[in-house]
């Protein structure tokens, strides 16, 4: 599997088919799990965990915490988002939360307790910042 890194200017640009449809689908199957702080799955994530076990799924080795995410990739304008990017809330690499961009101005994510893992539309609560690994 591929390591990214902040340093990684290599990554592909998505179009939301291919490894973006794949993230995506993986995020779509979770939808109703519960959100339990440092779960990883398969049935309880915490925000990160979740991140981290979609991209798994098309080779892409990325950090365990929110943190470390908000470092993968490159670097992306929250204007400028493509499907299968990484959201983060909070500065770059002090990150407290992150969730993946669904197109259409919605994000997947395991949200907190009282959510699980759901679909929230960007305006409700707009990321700080966002990177693209794919």
């Amino acid at each position: 599997s591929a390591s990214v890194g902040s340093s990684d200017s290599s990554a592909s640009v998505s179009t939301g088919t291919g490894s973006a449809a794949t993230v995506v689908a993986f995020l779509k199957a979770q939808l109703g799990d519960a959100y339990v702080m440092g779960a990883s799955g398969p049935n309880a994530w915490d925000c990160s965990s979740l991140v981290q076990a979609a991209y798994r799924t098309v080779g892409v080795d990325l950090p365990r915490v929110s943190q470390d995410q908000s470092l993968a990739g490159t670097q992306v304008g929250t204007s400028n988002l493509q499907v299968g990017d990484i959201l983060y809330w909070g500065g770059a690499g002090s990150a407290y939360h992150t969730g993946v961009y669904i197109g259409d101005g919605q994000y997947l994510d395991a949200a907190n307790p009282s959510k699980g893992v759901v679909i929230q539309d960007l305006s409700g609560y707009p990321a700080t910042g966002a990177v693209r690994v794919l």
